[in-house]
C-alpha cells in the first residue's frame, strides 16, 4: 500500500492534471466549463480558510470538519451559498469538493449537470478522493470520457430528491441506468450497499440536492 501522503501528492497532481486537459479541450472545441470564464480561477481553486490553510481539504473528513470549511469558505460555497447557482458550478465554489470538479471538467460533464432540471447528487469529498484506490484512480484518469464518466454518473440520480424522499427508498436508477442500493430507514444514508455513508444531507442548490459523501462509489459495472 503507499503512504497516505505519497497518495495525497498524486491525488494532487492528478487534479491538476485533469484541469490543464479540459481547459485544453474547451480551448479547442469552445465549450462551457464549470464556472463562467471570468471566475474561473477563483471558484475552482476556492479560497481557503485560516482553518482551511493549515489543513488541506483531503484531511477533512468529519461532518463537523466539512461543514466549518464550507461555512467559513467563499461566500458562493456556503450551504446557504450554493442554492444560487446550478450544482456543477455550484460545487465549483465548495472548498472540500476540488477534485470531484477537477473529475467532472475533466469527463466534460459540468454543461450537462448544469442543464439538468432537476438531479439528486451524492458528492464524494477531497477525503473520499483522498482514500479511492490508487490504481482505479490511475484508470480512471486514463479513461476521462469512459470509465471516469461511468463512475460519476453512478454518483447522480435524474430526479432531485429529499432525505425525507430517500427514506422511503430502497434502490436508486442513477444517471448512467445502472441501480444504485440506498438504506436510509435509520439514522443515517447508507447508499452504494453501503460503499458511502452521506455527511452532510439536503444541501440545496439551483437545479440539484446535494449530499455530501464519505467515498468514491464504484458501480457494478465496473466491480463486477
Amino acid at each position: 500500500m503507499k503512504s497516505s501522503k505519497v497518495l495525497k501528492g498524486m491525488l494532487a497532481l492528478a487534479a491538476i492534471s485533469m484541469v490543464a486537459a479540459a481547459c485544453g479541450d474547451d480551448k479547442e472545441a469552445g465549450s462551457t466549463t464549470v464556472a463562467p470564464a471570468e471566475s474561473v480561477a477563483p471558484d475552482t481553486t476556492v479560497a481557503p480558510t485560516d482553518t482551511a490553510a493549515v489543513t488541506p481539504s483531503s484531511e477533512i473528513c468529519d461532518t463537523d470538519a466539512l461543514v466549518a470549511a464550507v461555512q467559513g469558505g467563499n461566500a458562493d460555497g456556503t450551504l446557504e451559498g450554493m442554492a444560487n447557482d446550478p450544482v456543477a458550478t455550484a460545487a465549483s465554489n465548495n472548498p472540500v469538493l476540488t477534485t470531484l470538479v477537477a473529475a467532472i471538467t475533466a469527463a466534460g460533464l459540468g454543461d450537462t449537470l448544469n442543464g439538468a432540471e432537476a438531479l439528486t447528487v451524492f458528492a464524494p469529498t477531497d477525503c473520499a478522493f483522498a482514500a479511492l484506490d490508487p490504481a482505479t484512480l490511475e484508470a480512471a484518469l486514463a479513461d476521462p470520457r469512459g470509465l471516469l464518466t461511468t463512475v460519476l454518473g453512478f454518483h447522480v440520480i435524474p430526479e432531485r430528491l429529499s432525505a425525507a424522499e430517500l427514506a422511503t427508498m430502497t434502490e436508486l436508477t442513477t444517471f448512467t441506468g445502472e441501480v444504485l442500493e440506498i438504506d436510509a430507514g435509520g439514522s443515517s444514508i447508507s447508499i452504494g450497499g453501503d460503499q458511502a455513508t452521506v455527511l452532510v444531507p439536503d444541501i440545496q442548490t439551483a437545479n440539484a440536492t446535494v449530499y455530501l459523501i464519505d467515498n468514491v462509489m464504484l458501480p457494478p459495472s465496473v466491480t463486477g
